[in-house]
């Protein structure tokens, strides 16, 4: 099940149906991550890790996968944004992208 604690770090885990309603749209955004409306890009995390970013950003969706040193990728989460804070931490991350 799709779900989200609320109020965060409560524990209560609620459907989160806003989603689940955008599951379907994370394969098209993969496969047209260059488009010029989706923004695409690796990050160095604290921790060393890659993540890369699928942001759909005029809908408020992102796709997190982990980057592997051969290149796979695999899987972390994909969410809808819906605070202001967590596009701000977003941009932020796009602007000190890996090259």
């Amino acid at each position: 099940m799709v779900e989200r604690e609320d109020p965060p770090r409560s524990g209560n885990r609620l459907p989160d149906f806003r989603r689940s309603e955008r599951l379907p749209w994370a394969r098209p955004m993969l496969d047209n991550c260059m488009q010029p409306e989706i923004k695409a890009w690796d990050y160095e995390e604290g921790d060393g890790d890659v993540h890369t970013y699928v942001w759909l950003e005029h809908f408020d969706y992102v796709i997190v996968m982990k980057r592997y040193r051969d290149g796979r990728r695999r899987l972390i989460t994909a969410y809808w944004v819906d605070y202001e804070s967590k596009r701000r931490a977003l941009l932020k991350k796009y602007s000190k992208r890996l090259p």
